[in-house]
């Protein structure tokens, strides 16, 4: 079984990965596992410079969740995937999160929301997302919004439409992780509709694996 310890140093070591994923202390574990990619870093350029400040961000949420406190949009998301997961409303994220990673693809951090990405950005996110997949070795991988999937960022070759109406995909040579495109969990989420949408995933991820 692969540990935390060997998952963080394989991290540490690939030149690929310039923001290290929050990993839940708990994620080694799970099952299924569950891993959430976001598309980019968003801060002062200083802030991209520090390897953890993917983690800083989630912990930090958690860590404001848990004392009640709601102005951040971070804590929003972090409750919003909560609810999601499991079909409540605002339990106890910082419980739920004990069991989930979440990394971003774009490894370069974003200083303004109408920055474009180029094509070294993909690149490197590409590299970045391969790595990513095989160190956490997800059952699922979900993905927050449109834009990775719909700007053909995330690697095409070999990427297949397993449920269109689910935005359930996967990579053929691959038959894990379960690619899920999910709303992003901003204000206009609702976690009933994701809900929803998630036991359907599960269903058809169940229904493939009994047919394999």
């Amino acid at each position: 079984m692969t540990t935390l310890k060997s998952m963080e140093a394989r991290l540490q070591a690939q030149s690929a990965l310039h923001f290290l994923p929050y990993i839940g202390p708990e994620y080694g574990v799970a099952a299924p596992r569950i891993a959430m990619l976001g598309e980019a870093a968003h801060g002062p350029a200083p802030a991209g410079q520090n390897r953890s400040f993917v983690r800083s961000v989630v912990r930090t949420a958690l860590d404001e969740s848990a004392k009640g406190m709601k102005g951040d949009h971070w804590i929003r998301y972090v409750r919003n995937i909560e609810a999601m997961l499991g079909g409540r409303e605002y339990g106890a994220p910082e419980h739920c999160w004990q069991k989930l990673a979440y990394a971003v693809f774009f490894q370069r951090i974003k200083t303004n929301p109408g920055d474009g990405h180029t094509p070294e950005d993909i690149r490197r996110g590409r590299e970045a997302f391969s790595a990513l997949l095989d160190i956490l070795a997800p059952d699922y991988l979900i993905v927050w919004g449109q834009a990775l999937l719909k700007n053909g960022w995330l690697p095409q070759e070999g990427l297949t439409t397993l449920e269109a109406s689910l935005q359930l995909y996967v990579y053929a040579a691959h038959p894990h992780p379960l690619i899920w495109q999910c709303h992003h969990p901003s204000r206009d989420f609702s976690y009933r509709n994701e809900y929803a949408r998630w036991l359907a995933v599960q269903k058809t991820a169940a229904a493939r694996d009994g047919a394999s």
